[in-house]
Order: structure tokens, then C-alpha cells, then sequence
């Protein structure tokens, strides 16, 4: 324990702790678009809580709307929250950011869904 609480490192395994990875690993990425706005230098930003799995930077993810899927790639997580250190990952239930290539603001709405399959394959 540090000086004035707990140390950084400590902070971050308790917070992993609290995360369960191994069941993230099993689960489908599952996130419902609560906000998206467009940062200059980043793109297209939506922001959400992980309902379930976990995504890493890099992957492909498909955006279920009313109207059909759409199909972009994860180009940027930041995760809101002071107790870990980034890893280009994120968990259920995280609350994050996450950057979409190739995709415009417009073509998103609130409650929309981003999936990613086991496989990055979906159908509908």
C-alpha cells in the first residue's frame, strides 16, 4: 500500500480483477451506440457500455441497424476509467470510446448495435 492509499499497480489488479477476461474471451463483443461525434485526427467516435466479450483495436466490427449491417474496423479504444493501464483492449462492462474507420456520423444512430462474431463473420 502506498504512502496516501493504494499504489497504481495495486489499483489495476483489483480492477482486473473485478473484469473476468476468461469469460470475456468466450462471450460475443456486444455494444449498444449510446452517443457518436467526430473528434478531428480520429474519425467517427461512438461511445457505449460493453454489454458482453471484449474488442481490441485492429479488429472488424459489424454495426446492426434497422436498416441492415454495416462493416468498419476498430481503429481506437480509450477506455474511461483511471484504474488500468491501456492495453489496446477492452471488457465487459467497460464504458469506452471507440473509433470506427470508413464510417461518417451521419450514418449512425443511438441504440444502433457493434457486434463482433466468433469467426468475424455475421449473418443476419
Amino acid at each position: 500500500m502506498g504512502l496516501f492509499g493504494k499504489s497504481l499497480r495495486e489499483k489495476e489488479e483489483e480492477y482486473m480483477r473485478r473484469i473476468n477476461v476468461s469469460e470475456c474471451l468466450k462471450q460475443d463483443f456486444r455494444m449498444r451506440i449510446d452517443d457518436t461525434f467526430t473528434l478531428i485526427g480520429t474519425g467517427t467516435v461512438v461511445v457505449g457500455q460493453i454489454a458482453s466479450g471484449m474488442c481490441r483495436e485492429g479488429e472488424p466490427v459489424f454495426i446492426v441497424q434497422q436498416s441492415g449491417v454495416l462493416e468498419s474496423v476498430i481503429t481506437q479504444i480509450d477506455i474511461h476509467t483511471k484504474a488500468r493501464r491501456p492495453n489496446h483492449a477492452a471488457y465487459a462492462p467497460e464504458h469506452v470510446g471507440i473509433a470506427l474507420r470508413g464510417i461518417k456520423k451521419e450514418q449512425l444512430n443511438i441504440g444502433d448495435i457493434l457486434i463482433i462474431r466468433n469467426g468475424n463473420k455475421y449473418s443476419v
